[in-house]
């Protein structure tokens, strides 16, 4: 028995199809559409079978620069180039009217090809599912978010790797140097004008996004080259979406932040520079201070007074403990505050320079002190432990050196003599009221105790200034 051939009218089944369906062929000239399609766009299939889709479908000009026509030719291009079918995101595609003008229409458009007997793309259907009124439901808060976003200079952006389809409103273009919907519906030329350095750093973030679980956080900065030549520099922030069959897209924010950095970089120049005149003006005072030591000593070579003699090296003692945080200062990075572990253990050693003085042993908590507070210290320090070191032998032991931390925010620098069974050290008048006067300007406090086992006086301060 034969059995009679049946022929399939194909394109009858695809016009009776109760869904919208547009068949392109490789040149995006449209070759059938559904009853559906027809119904759905307002259009017939004399306007727009034998066309190519963009002519077809032409932007509003009323919407000109919104680039979402871009995006639909690269989606349907990027389907003929992969073979895959490509998931569109809310897009604006305005419909021309029979009786003229556009009416406003949000598509979410699937691209699927249509693979031949030879194993080659013939064709592609669209399907395009008709998203208006849910979007405009949305426009309420839409319109907040716009307000909201206006009003903290933000850009919004949204960006799709497997296609490079980038969408983003106008004030994107504008903050990278194009008109608005000039740069066109892919982010290649807007990579073009970031540093190639920073460039680098975006695409590692957006590499990485990819294999990212949903809603995972994305943060990178960089910097624009203009075209003429100006730096504008951008902070970004963004988030990982991925679409209902798992593709990755990613929505976010963008600030211009180049008036922030340069004036970063003013102050940084600015304090620089303070730092170095710091540093010049540390040096001065130490020579000068250094050329009074050296006065005093031409004079005390004069002299025979035991007493006077002793009077003239207590003096330069006290000129070169101030001599030394100058010394620090100009000498190290920051020429604002004192590392006084390091001070004062070198402020002990040049005390200690004399053959017949006595160890000093430095127990020091790690602390950095501004100028005014460790010359005042510097000055306390000396006094103190030149009495000590008057008043003994070397073979009496060590004296030992504390600062540290006594309780939150209150310090204690502090001086204790093991040899107290030869009785206590009396300060000078005049080292007494050294002692105090230097205290007072740290809004410290004297103390003086004895005890069985050992002598200590101690000056304690507050950490910072009240």
């Amino acid at each position: 028995m034969k059995i009679p051939s049946i022929q399939t009218d194909y394109a009858a089944i695809l016009m009776g199809m109760p869904q919208p369906y547009l068949v392109l062929d490789l040149d995006l000239i449209i070759v059938g559409a559904s009853d559906a399609y027809l119904e759905l766009t307002q259009r017939t299939r004399d306007d727009i079978v034998g066309r190519n889709i963009l002519e077809a479908f032409p932007e509003n000009p009323d919407s000109a620069g919104t680039v979402e026509q871009g995006p639909l030719e690269v989606s349907l291009r990027h389907v003929i180039a992969s073979g895959k079918p490509h998931e569109m995101a809310v897009i604006q595609y305005d419909i021309p009217q029979p009786q003229g003008g556009f009416v406003q229409k949000f598509w979410t458009p699937v691209h699927t090809p249509v693979i031949g007997q030879d194993g080659a793309i013939q064709y592609i259907i669209q399907n395009p599912m008709d998203v208006t009124e849910s979007v405009v439901k949305q426009r309420e808060a839409d319109a907040r978010l716009r307000v909201a976003l206006h009003a903290a200079d933000l850009a919004s952006w949204e960006y799709e790797p497997e296609t490079d389809i980038w969408r983003r409103s106008h004030s994107v273009d504008v903050m990278f140097g194009f008109s608005p919907g000039g740069g066109g519906p892919v982010a290649e030329p807007f990579f073009a004008r970031m540093l190639p350095e920073d460039l680098q750093r975006v695409r590692g973030v957006v590499s990485s996004a990819i294999d990212s679980p949903d809603q995972t956080l994305m943060n990178f900065d960089y910097r624009i080259v203009l075209p003429d030549g100006d730096l504008r520099y951008v902070a970004s922030r963004g988030e990982v979406l991925r679409t209902s069959t798992g593709k990755v897209r990613m929505i976010g924010v963008m600030m211009d932040v180049t008036a922030d950095r340069k004036r970063e970089e003013e102050l940084s120049s600015a304090l620089k520079a303070l730092e170095q005149l710091l540093s010049e003006v540390n040096h001065r005072v130490k020579n000068s201070l250094q050329l009074v030591v050296s006065t005093l000593r031409l004079q005390a070579r004069r002299l025979e007074d035991p007493v006077a003699m002793e009077a003239f090296d207590q003096a330069i003692s006290r000129v070169r403990a101030i001599i030394s945080v100058h010394e620090r200062l100009y000498r190290s990075e920051n020429s604002l505050s004192v590392d006084m572990v390091d001070h004062i253990s070198r402020l002990c050693l040049d005390i200690a320079a004399s053959p017949k003085a006595r160890q000093i042993t430095v127990e020091a908590d790690a602390l950095s002190l501004p100028t005014e507070r460790a010359i005042p210290l510097s000055v306390i320090l000396n006094e103190l432990l030149s009495s000590q070191i008057r008043s003994a032998s070397k073979d009496d032991g060590p004296v030992v050196v504390s600062l540290r931390e006594v309780s939150d925010g209150l310090m204690e620098l502090e001086i204790r003599d093991p040899n107290a069974s030869r009785g206590p050290q009396i300060l000078s008048d005049l080292s007494f009221r050294l002692v105090k006067s230097m205290a007072m300007q740290i809004d410290g406090e004297f103390h003086y105790h004895t005890r069985t086992a050992e002598q200590k006086v101690a000056v304690t301060f507050p950490k910072e200034r009240n």
